[in-house]
């Protein structure tokens, strides 16, 4: 090993042993063990997503038609080079042929072509050879089995054609979405599908074409694709479709990283703090080396070469703690997933080492090129190096560079900088608010108290420190009240948001001969509910004139233009919804008239008096808006964005659905309903929900976990930044006692401040927690805020408690022989 790096690992121990280099080496490994952690679980989940989404797709894009695909299409994309299959999927009705007892069932069939599925595979019972049943076989699932009363081997009906069981269809991929996806499913071969005679023009059935290759055809292909599609049909892709809840984690990985920017952001300000501390107390040393014979070259090469030493060994520490959280959120997401994780990247692994890297030379730059301008005379005169226009340029590069790193590192650039804005906004705010109430408290003191004229002093000499420190406990406490509060209070809110008669039970595919006797089945079994006529139509005019080409750009990405709509007709309006405008119809109107959701009228500008035309079934439809109602979509209840007037939709083809709420032993009438109209398909909505709590709970222990790591970067801070006051207070502690004050006196002196610093803060925290959960509540749970009295007396006791604390362990009272010494070293 050559002179400059001994030197600088000689160096680097004794540095091991001051304050300034424990703060920042904890603050790195903070940093470092946060990137990898979150890189890691966003590479795990974004792979991990896209491969269980593919295999639910059965495909890597997914073109749906609610009509049969164009030839020309599909002629054009066979020259592409991707693999690609073709699906028709729809309700229907089977039965067992040989039983006239056992009532017929509604299930959903999908008829395929081979290969099929292009992505993920079909489980069956037996295990099957080939990839769909043979000609004249069906693959169904279990609760065909058990209400049908089948078993492998028997035959059942499908239209004109009866085909053999020849497997349990235990899961597969390409289920469909929508109401479809929750029906019995049945797999046939596609070459059976025109034998069975099921499918007519206007039949509800859905055509899709999966196609599968390389990522880059895929993009190339949708690209192409996307331009050309018709008003009845959609392109399905992994990233945007996800069906395995992909925007719900992408969501909450982002959500965690942006709650990571705080403790990045005090890392780097303890970092910063610190070695600037460093850099202040190693003049001399500095000085000495240069006046030994080194050059400033050598001198910067010592002091890099400190920082790359202290980043090897915290690299490796970081990746192992890092490593050790990771398996602990693998194990929380185990239960949520239906597949485990794949093993992230080798470059994933690399992330959180290459931004502490990039922290310390960026923070470290340009307070070790001072430490190279050291001038020699600083041995005899105490000289600094001079803080030249240039080096504050070189200060200002290095925090915006560091800056675009952690945008960078974060992917979401808008909402971070939308993050960083507030977080320095409210800690400049925060901080000047502190500093100007302990002023005005300091007045009435300065007057009442023996010691009130030294605080108000204090408060003064200590304001650029106060404001610093202020601005980080008040952020730290309104962070650990917001995440605390959520993980109970925002949850319970969450469900108290529902009242105690929501629906837990929706029942759809109900035909209308089964009308009258399902709700005999309710009244007889005192089951409250309503049942509402459904019928599918796509909105493609506006005032007799095809809608799109009216609407502006970001008018024609609205949802209800993107697909078919659940369409329905009242005599009477829904008790659960809410008119806003216009007036209802008394009874069946000579011309049709329709009641429009809000939200949609908003969004396409549309306004009472408007036309929209609808096209059912290859039919066109038109009617006019008279009324305008508010929609509580999260009620599950039967909404609907549009609603007819009586005698508009009668004569087409239509469900019913319904949905009801029964709790303890009456659940069991649900079963009986299956049981009495096996073609019906229940949804249970408690497991859905349940599903959303375990997601909200898993998602406030990992804000939990990031936020233990921001508030140790937290306590570092305010430690660093205490140490930078603290020759300060000892000299004014010193002075004092010299005078002849007490050291007991010197120390109520400084437990005045500190107390007084805690109050402020911690009431500032309250208010600022009260504003936070105030607009969670308004903007994400859409309930009334409400205050929580406990923050106030509990963030202030924490605050001053720690500032206390803090306080007492760092200033050691001093001797008067120490005030002596420590006055001559000053002089």
């Amino acid at each position: 090993m050559s002179l400059l790096p001994r030197l600088a690992l000689r160096q680097l121990r004794s540095q091991l042993r001051t304050t300034e280099w424990r703060a920042l080496l904890l603050a790195t490994w903070i940093a470092i063990t946060l990137t990898t952690l979150l890189t890691l679980l966003g590479d795990r989940l974004e792979r991990g997503l896209l491969r269980e989404s593919a295999n639910l797709l059965g495909a890597d894009l997914v073109l749906s038609s609610s009509r049969p695909l164009d030839n020309d299409r599909l002629a054009s994309i066979a020259t592409q080079d991707v693999q690609t299959t073709r699906v028709v999927q729809f309700p229907s009705m089977i039965s067992d042929p040989a039983s006239t007892e056992t009532p017929p069932m509604l299930v959903s069939v999908r008829a395929a072509d081979t290969p099929y599925p292009l992505r993920g595979e079909i489980v069956t019972q037996p295990v099957q050879n080939q990839a769909l049943p043979d000609k004249g076989e069906a693959w169904v699932e279990a609760r065909i089995l058990e209400q049908l009363e089948l078993e492998i081997g028997d035959l059942l009906q499908l239209g004109y054609s009866q085909f053999r069981i020849s497997a349990e269809l235990i899961s597969s991929p390409d289920r469909g979405s929508g109401f479809r996806s929750f029906s019995p499913q049945l797999l046939i071969n596609r070459s059976d599908l025109d034998a069975s005679g099921v499918l007519a023009p206007g039949s509800r059935a859905n055509f899709r074409l999966l196609m599968a290759g390389s990522p880059e055809q895929i993009a190339a292909l949708e690209a192409e694709l996307d331009p050309t599609l018709a008003d009845y049909e959609r392109l399905l892709s992994l990233r945007l479709d996800q069906p395995l809840t992909g925007n719900t984690l992408g969501n909450a990985l982002a959500y965690l990283k942006l709650a990571a920017l705080t403790a990045l952001l005090l890392s780097a300000l303890t970092i910063l703090l610190s070695l600037r501390r460093f850099s202040q107390k190693q003049y001399t040393r500095s000085a000495l080396l240069l006046n030994l014979g080194l050059n400033s070259e050598q001198l910067l090469r010592i002091y890099l070469y400190q920082l790359l030493i202290a980043w090897g060994a915290l690299a490796l520490l970081g990746l192992a703690s890092a490593a050790s959280l990771d398996s602990l959120v693998q194990g929380w997401l185990s239960t949520l997933l239906p597949q485990q994780l794949p093993d992230a990247t080798p470059l994933a692994w690399l992330s959180g080492p290459a931004l502490g890297l990039v922290m310390l030379i960026l923070l470290g730059l340009p307070p070790i090129l001072s430490l190279s301008r050291v001038p020699v005379a600083h041995l005899l005169r105490g000289d600094t190096p001079p803080q030249d226009r240039r080096a504050r340029l070189l200060q200002i590069s290095c925090v915006l560079l560091l800056a675009l790193t952690l945008l960078l590192f974060l992917r979401a650039p808008i909402a971070a900088l939308i993050l960083l804005a507030l977080l320095l906004v409210g800690g400049v705010l925060f901080g000047y608010i502190a500093q100007a109430i302990l002023t005005r408290v300091a007045e009435p003191l300065a007057r009442r108290l023996l010691l009130g004229r030294l605080l108000r002093l204090r408060l003064r000499q200590q304001r650029r420190w106060h404001r610093l420190q202020s601005a980080v406990i008040v952020l730290l406490l309104t962070l650990l009240a917001v995440v605390w509060i959520s993980r109970a209070d925002l949850l319970s809110e969450w469900r108290a948001k529902f009242p105690t008669d929501t629906p837990n039970y929706f029942v759809i595919n109900i035909q209308p001969w089964q009308r009258s006797d399902l709700d005999s089945f309710m009244q007889a079994n005192a089951i409250d509910s309503a049942l509402y006529p459904m019928i599918r139509g796509r909105l493609n005019q506006l005032n007799g004139k095809p809608i799109r080409p009216q609407l502006t750009p970001d008018q024609l990405g609205d949802n209800t233009l993107r697909r078919e709509l659940n369409l329905s007709w009242a005599l009477n309006k829904p008790e659960h919804n809410e008119l806003l405008n216009g007036s209802w119809w008394s009874s069946t109107p000579e011309q049709p008239q329709i009641s429009v959701e809000q939200d949609m009228m908003e969004d396409l500008g549309l306004k009472l008096g408007d036309r929209l035309g609808f096209d059912i079934g290859g039919q066109q439809v038109d009617a006019e808006i008279t009324s305008i109602r508010g929609v509580e979509w999260t009620s599950f209840r039967p909404n609907f964005y549009v609603i007819f007037s009586p005698g508009a939709l009668e004569s087409y083809p239509s469900t019913w659905i319904t949905s009801f709420r029964l709790e303890g032993e009456r659940k069991r009438l649900a079963t009986e309903m299956l049981q009495q109209f096996p073609s019906l398909t229940l949804v249970d909505i408690d497991q859905l929900l349940s599903q959303l709590a375990t997601w909200l709970k898993r998602l406030g222990d990992s804000s939990a976990m990031v936020l233990g790591l921001t508030l140790v970067c937290g306590l570092i801070l305010m430690a660093v930044t205490l140490l930078q006051a603290l020759e300060q207070r000892r000299f004014e502690a010193a002075l004092m006692q010299t005078l002849g004050a007490s050291g007991e006196q010197t120390r109520r002196l400084d437990l005045l401040e500190f107390l007084l610093l805690g109050l402020v803060c911690g009431l500032l925290a309250g208010l600022s927690a009260e504003l936070t959960l105030a607009g969670l509540h308004l903007a994400l749970l859409d309930v009334d805020p409400k205050l929580h009295p406990w923050l106030w007396v509990t963030l202030p006791a924490l605050s001053s408690a720690f500032f206390v604390l803090t306080g007492f362990l760092i200033r050691r009272p001093l001797q008067l022989d120490q005030c002596y010494r420590l006055l001559r070293s000053q002089s």
